[in-house]
């Protein structure tokens, strides 16, 4: 058995998605060889200055803009977002990797990975099946594509979703959102402070900005520095340089101080998973794999600076089940940790709701369904739905 998983690292969800799917495969399947292709490396300048740069610069600059773009591509019903031969252009070496690798599934972590498998089926480069995984809580008709044999979804809302834009119903299977074994196992917090210098016993509160921004989080920052709350913050940049340049000031600005709010930075780093358990509070950009990784570590979330999109509707999911709050801004976003970690009760309350969101069989039954264990006629969409939430309720 060969499974290629293939995504595009827009961010960083999509790349710990993929590498979760990546794990349970091998995981449930040692003798498979899978592989992990993210599209945008290796592409060309080309295709990033014409498919990427303009994506990054609306989201940056100009979010108004991209939210009318991406309610223009919905309202119209597209079918791709971008030509196919602008992606067997810009992305030779994902076609050549299909052919010269000749998988029997591929799994396609992102809107365009889906679009590139349905290429190289449709160019008869491969034969493979073919699972899409939607990592938000919302869709767009670009994913509907006739070739796609099955569909791993958030919730019933994707589902539904998908179905009304003329997707079979038993193609499309509601598992949640992966997230990488990191957590599902549990860590020790005593030894996570300690790893990160963390010696009193002030409650953490873990910054995180999606891995490449947009965000701003050195204003959050800044405020929860000022704060008379004890707190421990720890800022995880990931590869956005510039914000991780623009906390390092803040934090050398503040080296000395006897303030209760002590600072740590960090940018890319394996140990979000302990991270997060360790915390009390997280606040980040609601993206839909950073919400599901909190809900497995039932951590109360504030969100900000969302894209427009499906961020938007991640955070209301998430706000509307009582797990997390959603902060119009910096100054919101900062009083609200401040208010959780005040108030023990409803930090506990929140917790709980973001529990009884996790799907921890997620990875499992996607990969079970790119494994051909789970398919259209044998197992009913809504019958896996039931076993993931029967074992979330026997696991909570």
């Amino acid at each position: 058995m060969k499974v290629l998983v293939l995504t595009l690292s827009f961010g960083s969800g999509h790349v710990r998605a993929a590498r979760a799917l990546a794990e349970e495969l091998a995981r449930r399947e040692p003798h498979a060889e899978v592989r992990v292709l993210d599209a945008l490396e290796g592409c060309r300048l080309a295709f990033r200055a014409g498919y990427v740069w303009p994506y990054w610069a609306m989201v940056r600059y100009a979010p108004a803009l991209w939210e009318r773009f991406f309610a223009a591509r919905v309202a119209r019903m597209d079918e791709q977002t971008a030509p196919a031969w602008a992606f067997r252009r810009g992305c030779p070496q994902v076609f050549e990797e299909i052919e010269r690798f000749a998988p029997d599934a591929i799994v396609a972590a992102e809107v365009a990975a889906c679009e590139m498998a349905v290429i190289a089926r449709r160019a008869r480069l491969t034969r493979a099946r073919v699972v899409s995984v939607v990592t938000d809580f919302e869709a767009e008709p670009v994913w509907v594509k006739p070739e796609v044999d099955a569909y791993a979804v958030a919730d019933e809302g994707v589902r539904e979703q998908l179905c009304a834009w003329g997707v079979p119903t038993e193609k499309v299977f509601v598992c949640g959102i992966p997230v990488g074994l990191d957590f599902r196992t549990r860590h020790d917090t005593e030894a996570t402070r300690a790893r990160h210098g963390i010696e009193d016993d002030a409650p953490i509160v873990l910054l995180m900005g999606g891995g490449m921004g947009p965000t701003r989080m050195d204003e959050v920052a800044a405020l929860l520095c000022a704060s008379e709350v004890p707190l421990n913050l720890v800022a995880v940049t990931g590869h956005d340089a510039r914000a991780r340049r623009r906390l390092a000031r803040i934090r050398s600005a503040r080296v000395g101080s006897t303030q209760r709010v002590r600072l740590r930075v960090l940018g890319w780093t394996d140990d979000v998973a302990a991270l997060m358990q360790a915390a009390s509070v997280l606040l980040t950009k609601p993206g839909g794999v950073t919400l599901a990784e909190a809900a497995e570590c039932a951590l109360p979330v504030v969100m900000f600076d969302r894209i427009p999109g499906p961020e938007r509707l991640n955070a209301k999911r998430f706000a509307d089940a009582g797990a997390g709050v959603v902060a119009r801004g910096p100054l919101e976003a900062a009083a609200a940790a401040e208010f959780l970690l005040r108030d023990e009760r409803v930090r506990a309350a929140m917790s709980l709701r973001a529990r009884e969101l996790s799907r921890p069989r997620a990875a499992g039954d996607i990969a079970r369904l790119a494994l051909g264990e789970i398919s259209e006629g044998r197992t009913d969409p809504t019958r896996l739905s039931l076993a993931s939430e029967l074992s979330r309720r026997m696991t909570a």
